[in-house]
């Protein structure tokens, strides 16, 4: 230690170009670091969706998931497998370890994807990540009063798609509303048995005029062509133009194609509703590639979209600007960082009333900050929430190095008349290990914070790792700049006679006190902890708290099978009262089969009362839609989840639903939990077709042939692709027939057997209701249920124990078995990986002190003080209403480190006292005297940086309720400290005389050793 100070009073020059490199070098890296909301980690899932249209949720089960299920369950690391399978579409999300990497687990789904025998009608698999970079960075709306969807869509995909992949880090282009020109040929069945021309005849006739294959290869004067076949349909007067050919009568006929249908160009059938504030639009989301710096993609985004000369009447609207919030959140935290700055300043000026010695202290922090910057961007770390929130959280711990170094200089300056190098090299000693020693268990505490499991840890990671760095060069700034600047500013000061000032008498009287009243000290302090475990059940707890919302997911399930229209007609009633909403900017509606989704954007500069009044306001305007509409109002954010999810498996398929149902009856008026219901409660009304094969062989069909039939009287078939004024048009060749009202209508057509002959439906197939389920589910190869709800308060831990309370009195089949997921499980596994780790952190801490004392009793003592950092944190909490969460625990996290921190330079400096031979109560009197001004200078300085985050409303993963919780704890353990560790060491000593007998005089050398 001595080396390293001397090193820098005799380099001054080496120093300060250092100084002057971690300037440069810390700018530098803050211009040149990627700005994200938050750290870019891997989420442990990922969702794989197979379009299957036309087939029941039986169907899309057996043809696909099951198959995809067992080629799934081989890949390594995979924890679980769980299969979706409803109409049209198959669903498997996959859960792996912690461990595993994403990017090696997308190579692994989709060669188990590939491997996997599908049906030739499936659709292409989309493979989708989860976290933050599956979100949107960038959205905006397409919108025109003259054009129609499909050419907004086309104007997306010819102009917009394009100038997006050009962009560096941009990833997918999702649009929700794009519609589809396509050419229809209807076909007029009379006129087709007329002519005695089939269906197949017709397709086959149009693939027939609409090809291009290579015919081979030709050799022709030394030289060998390929050559190219091909026919292409270019317009519509080509379609219909196509020639028929069939055997009558009078031998082949011809006839053209227009002859017998209707050809015409136009957009495919509504399937969904898309509009931006009660006007059509088609909505567009641009998705940043992992690891990419989100606000420069919006930045070029934006750049592009500028350049982009839209036609007249349209108009483009940004909705959504990720690089906004980013900015926003960034600044917020810097504006904090500087705030707690400048806190820091004054309390070490207020202190040591010297501006020189209050400058050199306060250089520690830019330094340290700056460095850290430097690292942070070397090992590619992201400005980010998380790693800004560790710089603040530094802000106040970085100068207590610092402080402590230069109130010895000071002071012993100050009572000095002999002033040189050398007395700054013995104060800066004096304190020097204490310093390391405090350094050394500050990181020994946010050690355990980078390595909790689950994915919560994956995001305190940086915020561990970011404030670990900066204490590391904190350390080294208070043993290099801080003795050579106080060399150079602080020599030249008056001589000042030490003078007790009121405050050091009445702690010399208490600690006085105490040292002579040990057990009733060492009782009424444990009183105190003990009144203050009792608010432990008035204070709320979830997991993580609520971010300030300014965008809400609002979604409406209506009874299955409901039609589009009459969704879209509730979701009209639903922009009506939301329109009505003070603060709401922008209503997006997107509106497919049963269900309605709604994106509704505040101001910006709404505050958290106010969204909480629009929530509050909305949830009760709802209440005068249909009962049979389940409409859900959720905040977005990262953090605030408040859903509830219980897993049910086991047993039989009945015994499932059995159990589920009185689960679901049992759970209906927990308060505190709302919108229970299980993923069985859907059935979904379907048409079953059944065909009689004696009955259609006797007619001259076959099954496959009836139901070609009707999937092409109901949808129609796709007979290739043709070009309409220089763009790419699908063909759909349906048969025409009248509107179909009932099923009687569908039994009631007529369709040409081999014979010519006409044969009605009814003659050969049955046509009934047959409800069916709306979704199967399936985990690890078994079924089961899953009941889900939101819970509606902050006391999550409080709802989830009745919920337990609840289930564990129903009678369920032995062989059903139930598990909690959503928020309730990820608290349970946040709380305890944080009690590991400060299981972990306290361990580590006393070895440092072991290997710092030498000794048994100084260790014992200074952790006889973490008790009471739960006396304060918990006043703090229950006083300010915050909830007991995962910030609130990294708080007390931080504690331990803080409090440990104080203890040792005390300690450190009795350590110094008893080896000069002095009595034990004048060794606790005397260093309690000493360093009861640099152990409230750190803790002020502490609690003055963290001033401002803890009156931020700003929320998330680093919330308030830490800074709280830090403050709180910090001042009672603070005085405590002064008070109980002392008097517990003075009382171990006693105990250990008793034991081994002897005097305290002669001990001292033993305790030191």
């Amino acid at each position: 230690m001595g080396s390293i100070i001397k090193f820098s009073l005799r380099n001054v020059a080496v120093i300060i170009i250092a100084m002057i490199l971690i300037v440069i070098g810390g700018l530098y890296s803050v211009k040149t670091m990627k700005m994200e909301s938050m750290p870019n980690v891997d989420i442990p899932y990922l969702v794989v969706q197979i379009p299957y249209p036309g087939a029941t949720p039986e169907q899309s089960l057996n043809d696909i998931g099951k198959p995809l299920e067992r080629s799934l369950s081989g890949i390594d690391q995979v924890k679980n497998v769980y299969i979706e399978s409803y109409s049209n579409v198959a669903v498997a999300v996959l859960e792996f370890d912690m461990d595993k990497k994403m990017d090696e687990a997308k190579k692994d789904v989709t060669s188990a994807i590939d491997s996997t025998d599908l049906p030739d009608d499936a659709g292409k698999p989309v493979l989708q990540e989860q976290g933050p970079s599956a979100a949107p960075v960038f959205s905006f709306a397409l919108s025109s009063k003259d054009a129609d969807q499909s050419d907004l869509t086309q104007f997306i995909d010819e102009q917009i798609k394009p100038a997006f992949s050009k962009i560096d880090g941009a990833g997918t282009v999702d649009v929700y509303g794009e519609t589809d020109k396509q050419i229809h040929i209807e076909l007029n069945t009379k006129k087709m048995k007329q002519y005695g021309i089939t269906y197949d005849a017709v397709k086959q006739a149009v693939q027939a005029n609409n090809f291009s294959f290579p015919a081979g290869q030709v050799s022709i004067n030394d030289q060998t062509l390929n050559v190219q076949s091909d026919a292409t349909l270019q317009s519509l007067k080509d379609i219909r133009s196509i020639v028929l050919l069939s055997s009558g009568p009078n031998g082949v006929q011809k006839m053209k194609l227009s002859d017998l249908a209707k050809v015409s160009y136009g957009e495919k059938s509504e399937t969904v509703y898309t509009r931006l504030n009660q006007k059509p639009a088609v909505l567009v989301e641009l998705k940043a590639q992992s690891g990419a710096n989100a606000v420069e993609v919006v930045k070029q985004a934006k750049q592009k979209l500028s350049n982009v000369s839209l036609p007249q009447g349209y108009t483009l609207t940004n909705l959504y600007d990720s690089s906004k919030d980013v900015q926003d959140s960034v600044f917020s935290m810097l504006r904090e960082v500087l705030l707690g700055t400048l806190f820091a300043v004054i309390v070490t000026f207020v202190f040591l009333r010297n501006i020189r010695a209050t400058i050199v202290a306060v250089l520690s922090i830019p330094l340290s900050i700056l460095a850290s910057m430097i690292v942070m961007n070397y090992i590619d770390y992201s400005m980010n929430m998380m790693t800004l929130a560790g710089i603040a959280v530094a802000v106040g711990r970085v100068i207590d190095d610092s402080i402590v170094i230069i109130e010895n200089i000071y002071r012993r300056t100050l009572k000095s008349k002999q002033r040189d190098e050398s007395l700054v090299l013995n104060a800066a000693k004096e304190v020097g290990g204490a310093v390391l020693a405090s350094t050394l268990t500050t990181i020994a505490v946010f050690g355990p914070l980078s390595f909790v499991p689950g994915i919560v840890g994956k995001f305190f990671a940086p915020f561990g790792i970011t404030v670990i760095v900066a204490l590391a060069f904190s350390f080294i700034v208070s043993v290099t700049v801080v003795p050579l600047l106080a060399k150079f500013f602080l020599l030249n000061m008056k001589f000042k006679e030490p003078k007790i000032s009121i405050f050091h008498k009445a702690y010399r009287s208490a600690l006085n006190w105490s040292l002579t009243h040990k057990i009733i000290t060492i009782v009424l302090a444990a009183l105190v902890l003990a009144g203050s475990v009792e608010l432990v059940p008035t204070i709320p707890k979830n997991f993580l708290p609520e971010e300030k919302a300014t965008s809400y997911t609002l979604s409406a399930e209506l009874p299955i099978g409901t039609s589009l229209a009459e969704s879209n007609k509730t979701a009209e009633q639903l922009e009506n009262i939301l329109k009505k909403e003070e603060h709401v900017t922008y209503i997006q509606t997107y509106v497919s089969g049963d269900r309605v989704n709604m994106t509704v954007d505040l101001s910006d500069d709404v505050t958290v009362k106010q969204s909480k009044t629009f929530e509050k306001e909305t949830r009760k305007a709802v209440e005068v839609l249909d009962n049979s509409v389940n409409v859900t109002l959720s905040p977005i954010g990262m953090t605030g989840d408040t859903g509830f999810a219980l897993i049910v498996e086991g047993g039989n398929k009945a015994q499932l639903a059995k159990a589920s149902d009185q689960i679901v009856k049992k759970l209906e008026d927990v308060k505190g939990l709302t919108n229970v219901k299980t993923n069985l409660a859907g059935v979904e009304p379907q048409i079953k077709l059944t065909i009689d094969k004696n009955k259609a062989a006797n007619k001259g069909l076959n099954p496959i042939m009836v139901a070609a039939y009707v999937r092409s009287v109901l949808s129609g078939d796709s007979a290739g692709n043709a070009q309409v004024d220089g763009k790419t048009a699908t063909i759909n060749l349906s048969l025409a027939h009248d509107p179909l009202k009932s099923i009687k209508d569908i039994s009631n057509l007529q369709m040409t057997n081999t014979l010519g002959q006409q044969v009605k439906i009814s003659d050969v197939a049955t046509l009934k209701r047959q409800p069916g389920p709306s979704g199967l589910y399936r985990l690890n190869g078994q079924e089961y249920v899953q009941i889900s709800g939101r819970f509606t308060t902050d006391n999550i831990s409080d709802v989830q124990a009745t919920i337990d309370s609840r289930i564990k009195s129903l009678d369920l089949p032995k062989s059903v078995k139930t598990r909690s997921e959503g928020s309730s499980q990820a608290m349970n596994e946040g709380f305890s990986n944080m009690m590991i780790a400060m299981g972990i952190a306290v361990v580590l801490v006393f070895m440092v002190m072991l290997l710092t004392f030498g000794n048994l009793l100084a260790p014992v003592a200074i952790l006889s003080s973490l008790p009471f950092i739960f006396t304060g944190g918990l006043f703090g909490l229950f006083i300010s209403k915050k909830a007991l969460g995962m910030p609130a625990l990294v708080g007390f996290l931080m504690l331990i480190g803080i409090v440990v921190t104080n203890a040792i330079v005390l300690m450190d400096r009795v350590m110094q006292n008893r080896k000069k031979g002095m009595q034990i109560n004048d060794a606790l009197i005397e260093a309690g005297m000493t360093r009861v001004r640099p152990i409230l200078m750190t803790a002020l300085a502490t609690i003055g940086a963290l001033l401002p985050l803890a009156i931020s409303t700003e929320g998330g993963l680093i919330s308030n309720a830490l800074a709280i919780v830090v403050i709180a704890g910090l001042i009672t353990s603070t005085l405590l400290t002064l008070i109980i560790v002392p008097t517990v060491y003075d009382l171990l000593v006693s105990i250990k005389e008793r034991i081994f007998g002897g005097k305290r005089k002669l001990d001292q050398n033993e305790e030191t050793d």
